[in-house]
This record gives C-alpha cells, structure tokens and sequence, in this order.
C-alpha cells in the first residue's frame, strides 16, 4: 500500500489512507489478511485504486462490499447526498448459533435500548 502513496494509521497498521489523485477526496483502506475494503467519496479514485492494486497482484473485485470481518454493511444514500451506514453482526451470529446446534425454533429474541 506504501508503494502506491498511502499512508498507515499509527495505531492500526491494517488501516491506510492516502490521495491517489491530486484535488480529488481521499481514499480509506482496511486490510485483513487477504481480505481489503476500500471505499472513497470519488468513484475516479476508488477506480484509480483498483487499477494500480491490479498492477502489483491479481485481485477479484467483488463489487460493493456488503461484509467485512463478520460485519454486515447496510448503506442508505440521502437526497442531500450523505449516505448512511448501518453495521451489524446478524448474519455472524445465526451462523454461530446454527453451528452450535441452535435454531431459530430454540431461541427467542430481546429487544434491547441499543
């Protein structure tokens, strides 16, 4: 990721940010093993992302990332241009109570103020 001009963050060497493309908006990447999120409000640099990684290694893009590190990502775009994201760990967690033998007949569900 250095050698494409991003940099770091200091407390969390997995997260990179960096201007690939002078006057446009950064772009923000997380990285786990071999798995890599990225996004960037400029579709020019999130395009200019996947051509220079491309040069470096053979990558599959996958199109708008929906889950990452068992977290599911809901976005929801705003007539004022804002988009919101939701994060949950549903998915993740059906999944471990299935392999724990549990269905959704033997369990209930509680609502909580959070």
């Amino acid at each position: 990721m250095k050698s494409i001009g991003l940099s770091s963050a200091a407390k969390s060497p997995c997260l990179f940010v960096g201007t690939l493309i002078d006057e446009e908006a950064p772009i923000y990447i997380g990285i786990y093993v071999d798995d890599i999120i990225y996004f960037s409000p400029s579709d020019k640099v999130e395009q200019k992302f996947e051509e220079l990684l491309s040069t470096i290694d053979s990558v599959d893009f996958m199109g708008q990332g929906t889950h990452f590190l068992h977290i599911e990502f809901m976005c929801h775009h705003h007539q004022d241009g804002n988009v919101g994201v939701n994060l949950t760990q549903q998915s993740f967690m059906e999944m471990f109570l299935e392999n724990l033998g549990f269905s959704s007949n033997t369990t209930s569900t509680f609502t909580t103020p959070y």
